[in-house]
């Protein structure tokens, strides 16, 4: 039986770039958003696993036969399945996870120039708790009226929140990679994800893009203000300094933030 390798993280943060330099990989199966799993599991995660179970539950056995009968690793990309981890565990105890994390600057500055992100906001309630949406106690009752900036901020903090929980619980299955070291050094990150994975290197023919690391310029000073304030309110104000507005002195230097492990 093949051993299953989840690819998870928040939205517009890289996971579609990972999934497809492991895809070039000989002995990776990839299935980068395969329409059937992504859209069941997906929809399950988005509606707070209050709908479609069945689907879902049929999209994680497919998988399961799947692996059964593939003598490759078989790397889904479906990044919303972080939050259902727990449920995919039950079928695949011994399933690797590799989690992207972006600079929220520059994940929430694509995600407001990504159409598919609005949909979510007026397909869903905005009114009820919802983690995927970012939607929480403290900002339930106002955060309909917030700016897609800001609604993309609460996002990304509850999203880095589930992926520190799930590698915190399962530290030898979970590696986080930050997407910043993919573009800027991407044989050091994916030697990692390779070790992991305990894949053989390869050098894929795809190469990160350094243009993707200046999407935050396009966010006006304030919009940068807004999500810095709420990274520090959300406990998260070590990520400010990749605000734009700093100064370029704190902010040349990239280091990797203290949550980002890579497998012992």
């Amino acid at each position: 039986m093949s051993r299953m390798i989840f690819i998870g993280g928040m939205g517009r943060s890289g996971t579609h770039y990972l999934g497809r330099t492991l895809g070039e990989h000989p002995d990776v199966k990839l299935r980068l958003e395969s329409k059937f799993t992504f859209w069941s599991i997906t929809n399950h995660v988005a509606h707070n696993e209050n709908k479609n179970r069945a689907r879902f539950w049929i999209a994680a056995v497919y998988l399961k036969l799947l692996a059964s009968t593939n003598s490759r690793l078989i790397c889904e990309k479906t990044h919303p399945s972080i939050w259902v981890k727990h449920k995919l565990d039950r079928l695949f105890p011994k399933a690797l996870w590799v989690c992207v994390i972006r600079d929220p600057y520059q994940a929430v500055a694509s995600m407001k120039k990504h159409r598919g992100v609005q949909k979510w906001y007026d397909r869903l309630p905005q009114d009820t708790l919802n983690p995927f949406l970012g939607i929480n106690a403290e900002n339930r009752r106002r955060f309909k009226h917030l700016t897609l900036v800001e609604k993309g901020a609460y996002k990304w903090l509850s999203h880095m929140n589930q992926m520190d929980k799930i590698h915190q619980n399962a530290p030898d299955q979970v590696l986080l990679i930050n997407f910043d070291d993919l573009v800027n050094d991407q044989m050091g990150a994916l030697g990692t994800v390779f070790k992991f994975l305990s894949l053989d290197p390869i050098s894929p023919d795809e190469q990160g893009e350094s243009s993707t690391l200046e999407k935050k310029k396009s966010l006006s000073e304030d919009e940068c203000w807004a999500i810095s304030n709420i990274l520090s309110a959300g406990n998260r104000g070590e990520w400010t300094k990749f605000n734009p507005y700093l100064s370029e002195e704190k902010t040349q230097t990239i280091e990797a933030p203290s949550s980002i492990h890579s497998r012992p």
